[in-house]
């Protein structure tokens, strides 16, 4: 569907830019669009390989398994049936990364332990309590540090890109809270 969508866009705009004597101004902005989207890629590639390489280490070194015991009544809050310890450390990893802003080096994290879930449920065509909570929190994780906010703040030339934590904090604070309740809400409902 998004194929869809973003196909009509470039024609719509293709379109409008010949309808109006433009298309020489499309073309140079396509074309720097695309340069500005490689250097930003490769800008924030940076950060999630050395977030990425930190998780594992944490992974390979014990710290994640440390983690997960202490904060064993939070995990067992939000996923009550249980999860295998591989699957929980995945969940850790990807929570960690969001909570330090690396959002984008969460994704790995966070499309292995859906995955890990997913064999957990036994490739049910329906997702589990778990899959929906998981997501819901990720998505609305709070942020400590939001980097790759302030990163982009700061190539954009922001005269102070860290000024977005204290509100990010609170949003990410109050977004959360309200995606765990309304999951809490349907996970009884269901059950």
């Amino acid at each position: 569907m998004m194929n869809y969508i973003w196909s009509g866009m470039l024609l719509f705009g293709i379109a409008f830019a010949a309808v109006t004597g433009n298309l020489d101004k499309f073309t140079d902005g396509l074309l720097n669009s695309c340069t500005e989207g490689v250097y930003f890629v490769i800008g924030l590639a940076g950060i999630m390989a050395v977030w990425s390489g930190l998780m594992n280490i944490a992974k390979e070194t014990g710290l994640i398994d440390l983690i997960a015991r202490n904060t064993k009544p939070v995990i067992r809050f939000l996923f009550p049936r249980g999860l295998s310890k591989d699957t929980i450390a995945m969940i850790l990893m990807s929570f960690t990364a969001n909570l330090f802003g690396a959002g984008n080096s969460a994704t790995v994290f966070s499309i292995k332990a859906m995955t890990m879930m997913d064999e957990e449920n036994r490739r049910s065509t329906i997702a589990s309590n778990e899959m929906c909570m998981f997501l819901a929190v990720n998505m609305s994780m709070i942020q400590l540090v939001p980097i790759t906010v302030i990163k982009i703040r700061s190539e954009a030339g922001s005269l102070d890109p860290g000024s977005i934590i204290v509100p990010s904090i609170i949003a990410g604070l109050l977004s959360m809270i309200a995606s765990i309740l309304i999951c809490k809400f349907f996970e009884r409902k269901t059950m």
